[in-house]
């Protein structure tokens, strides 16, 4: 019933609010502008005004009263979700109304007037008091509601998402006009007096958006609040900026390569150094102070699991276009190369792309050298750290898909081999150059072999670190083995085969036998049991238990499945495993019907989607 209350009170506050918001502004720009000369649209937007005003002011003050009364609808989400919402819908224009305002006061201050001076006046000044004044407002609603009462974590989360995307706009629209500023301050010729108004324009209003709202999201993180020092979001936004940021760069790096290149090539050079350096230079700074923020943070909070799977998000996103550039830029250039030696192009022709594929294997080098020298030495770190970074799904799957492209590029390259040695060797005439056409395929097999080592080496090396790290982490474990004495012997038998490093030893469960300081001092106790067996000393032990429950006389155990002895063997060694590498203990079940008809479908699947892949990329081999 409140869910429901408080949706219709904020729905149509919003309908209210938006309506009578953008009608009163176009209808004091009909006024000033046009002087009330369109009667229908100044009729349409007084009509609008009359209409929304009530129902707003209504809707608005019906919750209100609530949220004095009730506490629970000051913390409500749905509130929350209102008032940032709207603070977002308001602060967008408002950014826009504010830069058209200072861009047309300093452009008739240096007599650089835009085209309709007046026009982009008035709007700006209606726009810029009427949504400041409504951001102002719903900002002090939602800073007193947060003071007054506890905001739960849907409430709490609104709040930083408002922040985090208030900032991150803020800090568009400031790389915007800093890069704007700055090309124009490099120019070498002379360079317009209203471009320079824009750019610092919005240097100052983007600036002044982005500090606003980043020295709040610093206060609330700083304020010892671990909901807000543990956020996931604040990693996102940081590790998003770092990588657009980097993204931005390395783009723009690579313009500039290639521009000096070709200008040593002796190709004409469009544009100015300037143009490109710019980006590079403000995406440069922000990374590097978003990168010390990080570092910052970590110096003040341990790092959650959930922010460290963003972390190797980013690093890992951005070594993979490193090297996928590097690769691309090797491949293409080892083309330009036999192409030339073959005679196949004109060299002037070949120019061109000589300069880009040089500038993509530069800059790949460098982007891709340092993140994946930066995640080995993450992954190479020793104890619980290193063992998760080895084993992170993100670089599995970083690894081995650079493994799968550079396995596929060598099989198609070796089929497109053998196919033009056979087809030759069958009497087909090649009218083009067969050594320029085999040596491109064999330089290809030669990147991608490069590739398929080098991410071989780093799984070979994962997994002689993994294995050392369970080894050693089985020899500091004792395991007491709880089981009757065929059972028990077979149960130790399936341990020592897969642990070797771990210590076991057998509860002999006879009578007169002092088996109790053997279980106080185990770590963890395997086997299985039967309601009729004493477990007195099993209760006294502090270690954990890992035991199968086995049917006895009038007791029978609902939803476990009879176990044969080889299949309580195998049960216990998948949770021993389990319990040293820290994860959750589940059961070894077996596939049903089910699963294996979907693993079939999948595989035919991968089957038809490789084959046309094959295709596909066998063709590109042929000049």
């Amino acid at each position: 019933m409140m869910v429901v209350r408080r949706w219709y009170l904020f729905v149509s506050a919003t309908i209210g609010l938006q309506g009578f918001t953008w009608s009163f502004i176009w209808l004091l720009y009909g006024v000033f502008v046009t002087s009330g000369q369109l009667i229908e649209t100044t009729a349409l937007q007084l009509a609008a005004l009359i209409v929304c005003l009530p129902l707003w002011l209504g809707h608005w003050w019906w919750a209100e009263r609530l949220a004095d009364r009730y506490p629970d609808e000051r913390a409500s989400g749905i509130r929350q979700l209102y008032l940032y919402g709207h603070l977002t819908a308001f602060l967008l224009p408002l950014i826009g109304s504010v830069t058209d305002l200072l861009s047309v006061l300093l452009r008739l201050l240096v007599n650089r007037p835009p085209a309709d001076p007046m026009a982009q006046f008035w709007y700006g000044t209606i726009a810029s008091c009427t949504l400041g004044v409504l951001f102002t407002y719903h900002g002090l609603v939602a800073r007193n509601d947060a003071r007054l009462v506890f905001l739960p974590d849907a409430s709490a989360f609104l709040r930083r998402l408002y922040l985090f995307v208030a900032a991150g706009v803020g800090l568009i629209v400031y790389a915007g006009g800093a890069v704007g500023l700055i090309q124009v301050l490099g120019a070498s010729s002379v360079s317009s007096l209203s471009r320079l108004v824009d750019a610092s324009v919005g240097t100052i209003v983007g600036l002044g958006v982005w500090v606003g709202h980043w020295m709040l999201l610093q206060q609330l993180f700083v304020g010892a609040d671990e909901i807000e020092q543990q956020s996931v979001l604040r990693r996102v936004y940081l590790y998003l900026v770092i990588v657009i940021a980097s993204m931005v760069a390395v783009t723009n790096a690579t313009i500039i390569l290639t521009s000096l290149f070709r200008q040593a090539l002796g190709l004409p050079v469009f544009g100015q150094l300037i143009d490109g350096l710019a980006p590079v230079i403000v995406a440069t700074l922000i990374a590097l102070y978003h990168g010390h923020i990080l570092q910052t943070d970590a110096t003040l909070v341990s790092e959650a699991p959930r922010q460290a799977g963003i972390r190797r998000v980013a690093w890992y996103l951005v070594a993979a276009v490193g090297q996928l550039a590097m690769v691309a830029g090797l491949g293409g250039l080892l083309s330009v190369l036999i192409r030339s030696l073959a005679g196949a192009g004109v060299v002037s022709d070949l120019r061109e792309p000589l300069a880009w594929f040089s500038a993509m294997i530069i800059v790949g080098i460098v982007v891709w050298g340092w993140c994946w020298r930066r995640v080995q030495q993450m992954a190479a770190l020793g104890g619980e750290i290193g063992l998760l970074e080895r084993s992170s799904l993100t670089r599995r799957i970083y690894l081995f898909g650079f493994l799968f492209v550079a396995s596929l590029t060598i099989l198609i390259a070796l089929m497109y081999i053998l196919f033009r040695l056979i087809s030759i060797a069958l009497g087909q005439t090649f009218a083009g150059d067969l050594v320029a056409d085999l040596a491109q395929a064999i330089a290809y097999s030669l990147i991608a072999g490069g590739v398929l080592a080098t991410h071989s080496l780093a799984l070979r090396t994962d997994n002689r670190l993994r294995e050392a790290a369970e080894r050693a982490r089985q020899a500091q474990k004792r395991a007491v083995i709880f089981a009757e004495e065929a059972l028990a012997q077979q149960i130790m038998t399936a341990l020592q085969q897969q642990f070797p490093e771990l210590k076991l030893a057998i509860a002999r469960q006879e009578p007169g036998t002092d088996d109790v300081q053997q279980l106080a001092t185990a770590d963890m106790i395997v086997g299985a049991w039967r309601p009729s067996d004493d477990l007195s000393q099993l209760t006294r032990s502090p270690a954990y238990k890992l035991l199968v429950p086995l049917a006895d006389q009038n007791w029978m155990w609902i939803g476990v499945e009879p176990a044969t002895e080889t299949d309580i063997s195998r049960q216990l060694v998948q949770a021993v495993r389990q319990f040293l590498a820290g994860e959750p203990l589940r059961p070894q079940r077996g596939l049903s019907a089910g699963v294996v008809l979907g693993g079939v479908i999948a595989v035919l699947l991968i089957i038809l989607l490789l084959s046309g892949t094959l295709i596909f990329l066998f063709s590109l081999f042929v000049f």
